[in-house]
């Protein structure tokens, strides 16, 4: 008989849900077939209790604490008064966009504006139904559509494509349509390749203005733990990144990851596999944007359909320390709440129990700052963003069992499964 092995993600998203509802009802026996007297875990509930605060904080800690400490070194270098090159770049900025028009005029000013002026901003219009066309022209954009697209393409991918091939610098800085520059910001990104070599790419800070984007701060999370900062960078973050024109095509530009949905993941990887190094910094004050400022919907969308392949680029090491994250967290929220509630459930003591659910509230506040404007309101009420992320993570696996799709910028995607296992994407 073969054995059966399952994928990591499988065991993550199995145990986690198993651990929540053992976890959150307190029906400890239930899960145990060793009679009571018999069993130490089951005898010693409250210090289960407390190994699971514990370990979940802990890893909470590794996942999230050590990101505040070494946020100085992960953010994009500052500026240098004067600076100099050694030789002048010659920057092609491009811009992959499709139903962009309500975005994209605030790239094209801040570019305007660069104390480093890039040699030429191609917008690549990938078949939009808005006038996002219409507008990079009139802000001095050179426009380029997209040729007819293969059917194993994915659209992204086929826009950065053609970018490249249209364009005529050294340097390529690829933009996500979204993104705010500050004036100093195309300087730095320059300056912190001919410092540090390879490839780099930046996580822009998240600016909010309404109060549904806040639930975007776990997610954010995801994004950087998945991908890496500094010299530990497994990926690249998609918004912005920098290639040298001899290292885009030595790793093999974005037709190597034609058919991938998360195409800055898998493009680092094939960096990777080349021998070129990757650093990736977060944006601060130089690299912004404003993601899904359509609705809840658009951003119930856009997470689904980079949860799946974000999840399955993660480390195994940081899915379990993220798994064993939530799993304490949901514990602590859910003792709260029947200490509030005056439950029997409720195995810890009244402060002790708030206690612990101020030190979890604590430890994502000072974490969440880095990735965007997340306030304390959002560590506060941090079970709501849980919420989210498990709706969020439920849907993206019913899709992935093909029960659905995601309406994304007016193109229907549905994930699926190949017989080898790996996530593709149909547009």
């Amino acid at each position: 008989m073969s054995k059966v092995v399952y994928p990591p993600w499988t065991v993550y998203r199995g145990s986690l849900v198993l651990m929540c509802v053992v976890l959150v009802t307190g029906e400890w026996r239930e899960c145990c077939h060793v009679p009571p007297d018999m069993c130490i875990l089951c005898s010693m509930p409250t210090l289960w209790l407390l190994v699971v605060l514990l370990t979940g904080f802990g890893a909470g800690t590794l996942i999230f604490g050590v990101r505040v400490v070494r946020k100085s070194t992960e953010l994009l270098p500052p500026a240098v008064p004067d600076r100099t090159f050694t030789h002048s770049p010659a920057l092609s900025v491009i811009i992959p966009a499709r139903n962009e028009a309500s975005r994209i005029a605030t790239l094209l000013q801040s570019l305007s504006e660069q104390s480093l002026e890039p040699l030429e901003i191609l917008v690549v219009d990938d078949e939009s139904t808005d006038q996002t066309a219409q507008v990079a022209h009139d802000h001095g954009a050179r426009v380029l559509s997209t040729p007819p697209r293969p059917h194993n393409w994915v659209g992204k991918p086929w826009a950065c494509h053609t970018g490249a091939s249209e364009s005529a610098g050294e340097l390529l800085l690829f933009l996500d349509a979204d993104v705010e520059l500050a004036p100093t910001a195309l300087e730095r990104i320059v300056a912190a390749r001919e410092a540090t070599g390879g490839v780099v790419s930046v996580q822009p800070y998240h600016r909010t203005v309404c109060l549904y984007e806040s639930f975007s701060a776990l997610f954010n999370a995801q994004v950087v733990t998945a991908v890496g900062v500094g010299p530990a960078s497994r990926g690249l973050f998609g918004p912005c990144v920098l290639f040298e024109r001899s290292a885009y095509y030595r790793c093999g530009g974005h037709e190597a990851v034609q058919d991938s949905v998360l195409d800055d993941v898998d493009l680092g990887k094939c960096c990777l596999q080349k021998g070129t190094a990757l650093r990736n910094y977060l944006g601060g004050n130089a690299v912004l944007f404003r993601m899904y400022p359509g609705g809840p919907l658009e951003m119930h969308n856009g997470w689904t359909r980079n949860f799946l392949q974000g999840a399955g680029a993660t480390p195994t090491r940081t899915l379990l320390l993220q798994s064993l994250w939530i799993i304490g967290a949901v514990t602590a929220a859910a003792q709260a709440a029947l200490t509030l509630a005056g439950s029997a459930l409720a195995l810890l003591g009244g402060w002790l129990a708030l206690g612990v659910y101020a030190a979890y509230a604590v430890l994502l506040a000072l974490s969440v700052r880095t990735y965007g404007s997340f306030g304390a309101a959002v560590a506060l009420t941090f079970p709501a963003h849980l919420l989210f992320f498990g709706s969020v993570m439920v849907r993206a696996l019913w899709i992935r069992a093909g029960g659905g799709s995601v309406d994304w910028r007016g193109r229907t995607v549905q994930l699926h499964v190949p017989d080898a296992g790996e996530t593709r994407i149909v547009e």
